[in-house]
């Protein structure tokens, strides 16, 4: 049981109550017409549900003990470095290339990184692209950043 686990996750617990209270009061609306406290609400559920299941699993295996100088061997800091990297380029290519071509070379790279065939990382970062770019152009009726050519 590492306490500082269970610490963390009650704080967010009442972190993440605290704000959907606040959120309920703003207003959340429906999933097609979104009011002020939508997103605080949504993502409130989610921190406190990921925080229930921390709690939880902390709870459960309380005999484990926890080796924080073992945590840090074994990282592979190179793909930490390669995924900053790609994250700063995608968001200066994103205005010039658009959103498509943009988010379809960042998720090939982060597939990439994750040791995927090369067809599983095209399917992939192509299902990933159309699936994102329906849910905001036309679900949300959010507008995605065009190329500069227009295309």
């Amino acid at each position: 049981m590492d306490k500082r686990n269970i610490t963390s996750s009650i704080f967010f617990i009442l972190l993440a109550a605290f704000v959907l209270l606040n959120s309920l009061s703003m207003g959340i609306g429906s999933f097609s017409n979104p009011q002020p406290g939508f997103l605080l609400f949504t993502t409130s559920l989610l921190l406190m549900a990921t925080c229930v299941m921390l709690f939880a699993a902390n709870f459960y295996h309380r005999n484990t003990e926890i080796n924080l100088a073992g945590l840090w061997t074994n990282l592979n800091w190179h793909k930490n470095i390669i995924v900053l990297f790609s994250l700063i380029v995608y968001t200066t290519a994103v205005p010039i290339i658009g959103y498509i071509s943009a988010t379809f070379a960042l998720m090939a790279v982060l597939f990439g990184l994750g040791g995927m065939k090369t067809w599983t990382i095209i399917v992939s970062s192509l299902l990933a692209v159309f699936l994102s770019y329906g849910l905001f152009q036309y679900l949300l009726k959010i507008p995605l950043p065009r190329s500069v050519w227009a295309f």
